[in-house]
């Protein structure tokens, strides 16, 4: 049995581009506070104090609080940690062995020399990916 790894580009180019968005936010948030909190005692609080406080001006009469920017910037990092892990596609494929595949859309069975992952269905005409159903001689 081979497995075939089939990634969409689609899926990891919007992934890589919401990981570089939020990783660019995030550094841009601690690049303003950092001066600002480094003095203090107790890091993480200030950080914290100073991220509540402090606003950013986009222009135009648009304004966010850091914070805001931080919690921006953490969930585009997951989401595109998430896009990229769940744009890729498995398919297992039988090599050298006779299988019985099955149809996903009609649900009929056919015999093929080795299985396949993607395949046209003798019965409805489709490209599918077929079920294997029995692997055997």
């Amino acid at each position: 049995m081979r497995r075939i790894i089939r990634r969409k580009k689609s899926g990891y180019a919007l992934g890589i581009a919401l990981c570089f968005i939020g990783l660019i936010v995030l550094f841009a948030v601690l690049w303003k506070a950092w001066p600002n909190v480094f003095a203090s005692d107790d890091v993480f609080s200030a950080l914290e104090s100073y991220l509540w406080t402090k606003e950013f001006d986009f222009g135009l009469g648009v304004r966010l609080k850091l914070m805001h920017l931080t919690m921006m910037g953490a969930v585009a990092l997951v989401l595109g940690i998430f896009v990229l892990a769940f744009s890729r596609q498995v398919f297992s494929v039988y090599a050298g062995e006779n299988v019985l595949l099955q149809c996903p859309f009609c649900k009929n069975h056919w015999k093929a020399s080795r299985g396949r992952g993607l395949a046209e269905c003798p019965h409805c005409r489709q490209f599918v990916q077929p079920t294997v159903v029995r692997i055997g001689k």
